[in-house]
């Protein structure tokens, strides 16, 4: 079941970088740790995809925040437990005190995402922190449909339950179907610390389905459905240290 965890946090309250994302990346292994030590071994030892994004700070409705979202059910007790026990927490050598009440919870589960798909031929996504994906051992920061979809799909089929995961076959009716009709990009480098950096897109681009007809009414929910799972499971490269960050908009 994804979770999205939304911190706000007092104006003022924290003179950081632009992209503190290893910095919260840390916080959450620090909390994930308190709440069960193993867990978070695990966790961070096992390849593939991360079950987790982190956030850069950004600003809703002129708040700063940060948010964190699982992608895997058995994170959630674990992390809570390790938020509980930390009022204040250090975050690049600054104190940050946490709202009383917690982070603003948001979860829906698996199911619950693929029974709301909609059918929509033109999906429109904002990515809100810089995006990129792994090519040749280089740095490919643009929206191609395929390697968008199939970094969603990874992510999915990875922590979906087995009944609900989406045949592959989903990226060849990518391949054929959709395309990139509007844009709106600029490009940003990224520091990811230790003298590495990165560079990604950020802004909305509008992908359109051709042809629908063809591929069928069945496909054409499985493309909505990962649209929407890219508010949860991040979009290409580095998700879990602040890049990536998605959200589908009208």
């Amino acid at each position: 079941m994804p979770y999205a965890l939304m911190f706000p946090i007092p104006e003022g309250a924290m003179h950081t970088p632009p992209f503190p994302g290893r910095a919260f990346h840390a916080l959450f292994y620090q909390w994930l740790a308190l709440g069960d030590y193993t867990l978070s071994t695990r966790v961070h030892d096992t390849p593939g995809p991360r079950p987790f994004t982190v956030s850069p700070l950004y600003r809703v409705d002129g708040r700063p925040v940060f948010r964190f979202t699982l992608l895997d059910d058995d994170l959630w007790p674990a992390l809570r437990a390790g938020i509980g026990l930390t009022p204040t927490v250090e975050v690049m050598g600054q104190p940050l005190v946490l709202p009383p009440d917690g982070p603003q919870v948001e979860h829906r589960s698996y199911a619950d995402l693929k029974a709301a798909a909609g059918t929509a031929t033109r999906i429109r996504l904002r990515f809100l922190s810089p995006t990129s994906f792994r090519s040749r051992e280089m740095h490919f920061p643009l929206p191609d449909p395929l390697l968008v979809y199939q970094s969603w799909l990874s992510r999915w089929n990875t922590f979906a339950p087995e009944d609900l995961r989406i045949n592959v076959a989903l990226l060849d009716v990518v391949a054929a179907h959709v395309a990139v009709g509007r844009y709106n990009l600029r490009t940003e480098m990224v520091d990811l610390g230790g003298n590495r950096k990165a560079v990604g897109f950020v802004g909305w681009v509008e992908y359109r389905i051709l042809r629908p007809h063809l591929p069928g009414e069945e496909w054409i929910r499985y493309l909505n459905l990962l649209a929407d799972y890219a508010a949860y499971c991040g979009t290409g490269h580095k998700t879990a240290q602040g890049m990536g960050q998605t959200r589908r908009v009208e």
